[in-house]
């Protein structure tokens, strides 16, 4: 065998002994932070977009979505909001 490539075969050797999980750790750690960012900018800007847009006086993209609002002839206002359905 070539010396170089033993030379190349004691350096992945070397490499695996001491740098492999710590290297799979890191990577593993930075997607856990990624994939957790992504979900709350995934959940978070469409309802902010949707609340800017109500604010502004525009109207919801998707009716569907339950919107809990404040009526102006409630009782109670102290009390908790009326949930989706609730009236």
């Amino acid at each position: 065998m070539n010396s170089f490539l033993q030379l190349q075969e004691q350096d992945l050797q070397k490499f695996e002994e001491e740098y492999q999980d710590d290297v799979r750790d890191a990577v593993s750690s930075r997607l856990r932070t990624l994939h957790f960012v992504s979900d709350v900018l995934e959940h978070f800007f469409p309802r902010l977009s949707d609340t800017m847009t109500l604010l502004a006086g525009g109207e919801v993209i998707d009716p569907d979505d339950p919107y809990l609002t404040v009526r102006e002839d409630d009782e109670d206002p102290a009390g908790p909001p009326l949930g989706p359905g609730r009236r």
